[in-house]
């Protein structure tokens, strides 16, 4: 046994779910300590050596020193997303005044660069609770992710996707998110150390896709069909040549426009 157990931070967001559904049905129990936490807590905990590993916004691995991401995996969409929007009531051209969910910080970044760069506009911002009657009420628009974004009412309201704005800019897809280790994560006492884990994790939960709708049918309100689609169309979970290929556009963009300190290599484990 490792020293002490591997602490692994968990989303519970419907997008991570697959990911993550391994790890919470007990894959390595006796080696991993789960924690739950929101994408942007996931972050601090990271940077502050709370925990070894977590799915993390994708921004964070410019932010954050000594970190190796998990090969072949994340959270991307290859066209529309669903679930990372800009909800506003007026045109984005337009947009003044934006109110940003603070559970992420990825989208935070893309939104404003989107804005920035194909819209011509740098809104002021406020960090706010995803509640979008509240954020609506003092801004013209808002900035939603995750269930939350899933499920807010669009009617009335111009819609902006991130991910398929990002793919009409670049035609490439976009990750959201990567599993990020600690360069002094423990070392997991089996062949091939760590990495196979977070593999298997997301393999047990491709296979228990129907459970994992049908759970999250419950709390998001989305059909069958909807979810489904959402799960396999409008998110992949691999980190293919595009998606490495997209992720240094957007570091180089995010540098450029001060949202991370600089540049860095991808490093694997």
């Amino acid at each position: 046994m490792a020293d002490r157990p591997f602490r692994l931070s968990i989303i519970d967001y419907l997008n991570a779910a697959p990911l993550n559904h391994g790890f919470k049905h007990g894959l390595g129990w006796e080696h991993f300590h789960l924690k739950f936490h929101f994408p942007s807590v996931c972050a601090t905990q990271l940077r502050a050596g709370e925990v070894d590993a977590g799915i993390i916004s994708s921004i964070e691995y410019l932010r954050i020193p000594d970190l190796r991401i998990v090969p072949g995996l994340c959270i991307a969409s290859p066209k529309r997303v669903r679930s990372v929007v800009i909800l506003s009531k007026v045109p984005p051209e337009q947009i003044r005044t934006l109110a940003l969910d603070t559970s992420s910080r990825t989208s935070v970044v893309l939104g404003q660069l989107l804005l920035r760069e194909r819209y011509g506009v740098t809104p002021a911002l406020t960090d706010m609770g995803p509640d979008l009657p509240a954020m609506l009420e003092a801004h013209d628009a808002a900035l939603m992710i995750g269930d939350a974004a899933m499920r807010a009412p669009k009617q009335g309201l111009f819609v902006l996707d991130l991910a398929e704005e990002w793919h009409a800019w670049t035609g490439l897809p976009f990750v959201f998110a990567l599993w990020l280790v600690r360069d002094d994560a423990p070392e997991l006492p089996v062949p091939g150390g760590v990495a196979p884990f977070f593999h298997k994790s997301l393999e047990i939960g491709q296979a228990q896709l129907p459970a994992i709708v049908e759970e999250a049918r419950q709390t998001i309100g989305w059909t069958k069909l909807e979810l489904t689609e959402y799960l396999t169309e409008n998110i992949s979970y691999t980190l293919g040549e595009a998606e490495q290929k997209s992720l240094g556009l957007f570091y180089e963009k995010a540098v450029r426009h001060g949202f991370a300190p600089e540049l860095k290599p991808l490093r694997f484990l």
